[in-house]
């Protein structure tokens, strides 16, 4: 996933106000955990997260995707960064604050996945830590109405077009990404298939209780697509 795409990911989602959403997070960090030290950034991407909190905390990443790794590891040299499945991981470590955000947790797919993955999140967890989720899309807030979906952004190294149109596949999401890349060498075309499950919050909710978590919603959350909040039970 993102294996022809990484150095570009950061450019195309330039929209996106990572301080904003940084600062939302430290605040309600403060206000949840205000003696926590440490956090875990599960499923880091490229770490954009990462770039402001580590100016608050002692923070690592983890991401199945090497490239994103790299990339997070140069922003924040100072944190640790792991290539491994959010679905079963042993960092040998454990953390204050364990997140898991821009909903990246529906590429866990399954429910079975998601209570493993919250699982591992909390044998990560000091005593009193707190985790964060942000969910993907339910299956009520899907709607693969046949919209095409198109950004373009550049940068010095060239331009780049992705283009999609979302589709429904039993219980997940499915978004087929068509790129094309333009730079000096020339012009290529990409495709990435992403699946993401869509978890109804009952269903996410039992799967934190599973985790044996206690956790609430806020509907909201960072962008509008809601956080869960849990502590261990």
């Amino acid at each position: 996933m993102f294996t022809k795409t990484a150095e570009w990911y950061d450019a195309l989602y330039g929209f996106k106000d990572y301080q904003k959403e940084s600062d939302n997070i430290l605040s309600l960090l403060t206000k949840e955990h205000p003696s926590a030290t440490t956090v875990l950034d599960v499923a880091c991407g490229t770490g954009e997260h990462g770039r402001y909190l580590s100016k608050h905390y002692v923070l690592d990443g983890l991401d199945i995707s090497r490239d994103f790794v790299n990339i997070a590891e140069a922003k924040n040299p100072q944190g640790q960064y792991f290539c491994a499945d959010m679905t079963h991981f042993d960092l040998q470590k454990k953390y204050d604050v364990v997140m898991c955000l821009f909903s990246s947790i529906g590429y866990v797919q399954t429910r079975d996945n998601l209570e493993k993955s919250l699982t591992c999140f909390v044998q990560h967890l000091n005593p009193g830590g707190i985790i964060l989720v942000e969910p993907w899309f339910t299956p009520e807030t899907w709607r693969p109405d046949g919209t095409v979906h198109l950004l373009t952004t550049e940068t010095d190294d060239g331009k780049i077009c992705r283009m999609n149109i979302s589709e429904t596949e039993g219980k997940l999401s499915v978004i087929l990404f068509h790129y094309l890349v333009g730079t000096s060498a020339g012009v290529e075309h990409h495709t990435e298939c992403h699946k993401l499950g869509l978890f109804t919050k009952n269903e996410m909710l039992k799967a934190f209780t599973g985790a044996e978590l206690q956790v609430r919603y806020d509907e909201e959350g960072l962008m509008g697509r809601g956080l869960y909040i849990a502590r261990a039970a």
